[in-house]
């Protein structure tokens, strides 16, 4: 490593957090595990490695597990890495005035013990035999002595971690984040020695993290859908399947999707693949399921589905449904989304799409990210609303639990719902299908229980999936080599090799 290392220059929109207490987006989690290392890490191949944890093992029920530690780790203010540190985060996490979104990543969690600077032991309230799975979730972070409560304005804004890179300064909101190597991390020095990252305008980030990329201003950027072919040509061109989906929320407390037959009107009066013909130049697959081809044997093939299901694109059923449901040809419908970030094309086609096949005055409710998430956890949302989720760690669990849960609602006094399952899904049978999947040893038996609660989930329509998350980046190839997309969908920093002297 010598004063000649590069900085690596990139745009994202403003994150939620950057705390690991908070953070849930791929911006924040790109920036937190930049910040953190946790008890383990995920391969290049999909598989657990040790990190700051050396091993781990539960017992047979898994219901306990133990976690056995490195003994040289340090925060990079010098601090010692111990099993204390990660009960101090994990504590500070639940702390009910945090009211993070991101506690039920703890759900099941019903103790964590430092038995010793070297041994955690975690225990469940009931069997979970991928919890350690689970502990990629920049939640599941040590924090040092000095990070104090959650809600710590000064920590908040200028995390002190364990990872591959510190914080050159305080996040400037709404302007920028830096980064610097950490010079006391114990894994292998990244040779990129500082990251700038430019806080963009969601409305038009997309584009302009693009252009910024091909004016040279850039090393990485996301694709704006209309633009892949141009992309694809670029050396520097990467293309991922993703473990995620991109679906509407329909919000089944209240009419007039709380109707079955509504939800199949809308499932089957969606040209998915026109919409991915027409905005997609074709580069995404049009899903008929939540879990996605990435997922394996819990993923369900197209073939093997009934073909009478309410996936596929039927105009003339979509119709036999509405009218079933009491929608007829000019009932007004609220279809709420987040402008920006390359929706608003697709989000308008598909609206009008709706207009054409089933007659409804489909009121779309245009809004910014922030805004999106009131809308859709408020006790008022009505019809249904655009999303997308991307798993935080490889099991059909981080997709199926939070969103459709019926543990997820967490509805407050005033009826705003704080977990992830905001159409307020509730079914006992997928409640059961998750716990049977959470216990089953054997890998068969558990993708069986994962794939069934899919089906469940499917034939309730309680999510209407549109197509599977598929990454699609740029990089700059003529300056760097090695950078990978990670699971996450983020740029691999730490793996990143200079093809030459920083500009």
């Amino acid at each position: 490593m010598h004063a000649n290392d590069p900085v690596f220059r990139m745009g994202i929109t403003e994150p939620t957090a950057i705390d690991p207490y908070k953070a849930q987006e791929g911006e924040g989690i790109l920036v937190c595990k930049a910040l953190f290392t946790g008890l383990l890490a995920l391969g290049e191949d999909g598989t657990l490695s040790p990190a700051t944890a050396v091993s781990w093992e539960s017992d047979p029920a898994a219901t306990t597990w133990t976690f056995h530690l490195r003994t040289d780790t340090v925060f990079s203010n010098g601090e010692p890495v111990t099993a204390h540190s990660f009960v101090r985060g994990w504590t500070r996490a639940l702390d009910p005035r945090a009211n993070t979104e991101t506690a039920y990543h703890l759900a099941g969690v019903s103790s964590f013990t430092a038995v010793d600077d070297a041994t955690l032991v975690v225990e469940l309230s009931s069997p979970d035999v991928e919890f350690d799975l689970k502990t990629l979730q920049p939640i599941f972070s040590p924090v040092p002595s000095c990070a104090g409560p959650a809600l710590n304005p000064e920590y908040n804004d200028r995390p002190i971690g364990n990872g591959p890179f510190l914080m050159a300064e305080p996040w400037r909101h709404g302007e920028s984040i830096r980064l610097l190597r950490n010079g006391l991390w114990f894994g292998t020095a990244p040779e990129i020695r500082e990251v700038h990252i430019d806080i963009l305008d969601p409305v038009t980030a997309l584009d302009d993290e693009y252009d910024r990329f091909l004016a040279g201003t850039y090393d990485y950027a996301r694709v704006p859908p209309a633009r892949t072919a141009e992309a694809a040509a670029h050396r520097g061109f990467l293309e991922q399947e993703g473990a995620g989906l991109f679906y509407l929320i329909p919000f089944c407390h209240q009419a007039p999707m709380d109707s079955l037959d509504a939800r199949r009107a809308l499932s089957a009066a969606i040209d998915r693949q026109g919409l991915i013909d027409t905005y997609f130049k074709g580069t995404r697959t049009a899903a008929h399921s939540l879990l996605s081809p990435w997922f394996g044997r819990a993923h369900t093939p197209l073939a093997e589905l009934d073909p009478a299901g309410w996936h596929a694109y039927a105009p003339e059923r979509a119709r036999e449904a509405a009218l079933q449901a009491g929608l007829p040809p000019g009932t007004e419908v609220s279809f709420a989304y987040n402008t920006g970030a390359g929706h608003d094309d697709w989000v308008h086609a598909l609206a009008r799409g709706l207009e054409e096949v089933l007659g409804w005055r489909v009121e779309l409710i245009r809004l910014d990210a922030r805004g999106l998430v009131d809308h859709r956890t408020s006790i008022a949302a009505h019809g249904f609303c655009r999303a997308g989720w991307a798993c935080d760690y490889p099991t059909p669990d981080n997709m199926l639990f939070p969103l459709l849960h019926s543990s997820c609602t967490a509805p407050d006094e005033h009826g705003t719902a704080h977990g992830d399952n905001e159409g307020r899904y509730v079914n006992p049978a997928f409640d059961e299908l998750v716990a049977l999947a959470r216990a089953s040893t054997d890998p068969e038996v558990r993708a069986d229980a994962w794939r069934r609660a899919d089906l469940t989930a499917m034939a309730d329509l309680a999510l209407i999936p549109l197509w599977y998350r598929t990454d699609q980046r740029l990089y700059a190839a003529g300056r760097f080599s090695g950078l990978r997309i990670d699971f996450d969908g983020n740029p691999t920093l730490t793996t990143v090799t200079a093809r030459s002297t920083a500009r």
